[in-house]
């Protein structure tokens, strides 16, 4: 199994930086939380977890997330930075995702507001990345992310809600194998 994962993440390590190339179509924007399994992953678990609260609260932590994304993609957007600096934020993201099912093993244990900030500094490490990669200041880029973002915490969130409380171990599982992964591609990166 172990040969399989490094397999995998020898594979795809090159995908969870940067992804070039795109114009600013909002057709392009949709498309870039989804070509990147780091974000893809992030947003699915966030989705999961919103679901393990009330509604009420559950529904804040993905707006969380959209709202401080939105927020610093825009005030990152055009900044000047190397790629020295590009790989560190990618490094960033990949911390988070390592981080992210601790967090999501221990949500019953923690505080609310405190999964919150931890929603917002993943938010924003996201939106910098992107307002970096993207011209995040074009209002098509910027609704495609959006968009794309809600629509992958929504589905996160569906398939939270199709799983049984018998068997959200596997929600769980998956979350921690989405973090050892995101771990073996970090050590790869450094």
């Amino acid at each position: 199994m172990k040969k399989w994962l490094v397999l995998f993440a020898l594979l795809v390590s090159n995908q969870v930086f940067a992804h070039p190339n795109h114009d600013t179509s909002i057709f392009s924007a949709l498309l870039h939380p989804l070509t990147g399994w780091d974000h893809l992953l992030t947003m699915l678990i966030i989705g999961v977890m919103a679901h393990q609260f009330p509604i009420k609260k559950g529904v804040i932590l993905p707006a969380i997330f959209v709202g401080t994304f939105t927020l610093s993609a825009i005030l990152s957007s055009g900044l000047g930075v190397g790629e020295e600096q590009l790989h560190r934020l990618n490094q960033m993201i990949l911390v988070a995702l390592m981080v992210l099912p601790v967090v999501h093993v221990a949500l019953t244990k923690l505080s609310f507001p405190m999964v919150s900030l931890f929603m917002g500094l993943i938010g924003v490490v996201h939106g910098v990345t992107h307002g970096v990669e993207l011209d995040a200041s074009s209002s098509s880029v910027l609704a495609g992310l959006i968009l794309s973002t809600m629509l992958i915490h929504v589905i996160g969130f569906l398939a939270a809600m199709s799983v049984s409380k018998k068997h959200e171990w596997v929600l769980k599982a998956l979350t921690i194998c989405s973090g050892i992964f995101a771990a073996t591609v970090f050590a790869q990166s450094i």
